[in-house]
């Protein structure tokens, strides 16, 4: 097994492709940490400014937080590693994917809060990878943090370990993203066995969900799975059905 490959096709290039799509359109768009108006260089928005993907993605990120610190304080590093390679997959292949055209606007329609999200991601992951990834990490933490504030430790290795904000987990939020994430891999499925590509539109997608949370995640986000399947409608079949 080319345990080597696994860690470059599943972990490095998705994080790297990330951080590369982020840079190029902060700079782009001229977007800083903290020019939101808020108090402070960590580039957050309120809350209420935050779509459901962002409190999704960072309600992710808050929990990655807890488990990587705990695995650390244990001494597993495996169990401190693989979750962060979780969290990238969803990161780049469900949040920024779904996200794109939020950072293609122009710039006076900047998307601050998915900037600000994106960012708050990127760095905390910098600061878990410090122990594993030392190099990589601090590249990143050095052009993301440093370059930009004065007062901020100069390497990632200088600061404080990241603490997971408990306020911030949604697991219910968690649990419905999950449906639709599945939801969406089911989708494209039969898209594939009915050889009908995404970019063919279709009339609709009808999900059977085998429990009412489910059915009532698929509702809520209809829309969100519509525009991913490229759909015009999307509906939950009742049992009969």
């Amino acid at each position: 097994v080319d345990l080597g490959g696994e860690v470059v096709r599943n972990f490095m290039l998705p994080l790297g492709n990330t951080y590369s799509f982020f840079v190029t359109y902060a700079n782009l768009a001229n977007w800083r940490p903290g020019n939101e108006g808020n108090v402070g260089n960590e580039g957050k928005v309120p809350s209420s400014s935050l779509s459901s993907l962002d409190k999704w993605i960072l309600s992710e990120l808050h929990t990655l937080v807890a488990d990587v610190t705990d695995a650390y304080e244990k001494y597993d590093v495996t169990a401190a590693t693989r979750p962060i390679e979780k969290f990238m997959g969803a990161l780049s292949n469900w949040y920024l994917r779904r996200s794109r055209r939020r950072f293609w606007k122009s710039e006076s329609e900047t998307d601050k809060a998915a900037y600000a999200t994106l960012y708050e991601c990127l760095t905390t992951v910098a600061k878990l990878l410090a122990p594993a990834m030392p190099f990589m990490a601090d590249a990143m933490y050095r052009n993301l943090v440093a370059s930009i504030d004065p007062n901020a430790p100069e390497s990632v290795h200088l600061t404080d370990w990241p603490t997971s904000q408990l306020w911030r987990i949604d697991e219910k939020l968690m649990d419905d993203m999950r449906v639709v994430m599945r939801s969406a891999s089911l989708g494209h499925a039969a898209r594939a066995r009915a050889n009908r590509k995404v970019r063919q539109p279709l009339a609709e997608a009808a999900f059977s969900a085998p429990t009412p949370a489910e059915a009532t995640a698929v509702r809520a986000y209809a829309d969100l799975l519509a525009d991913e399947l490229n759909v015009k409608t999307v509906t939950v079949l009742d049992h009969a059905e």
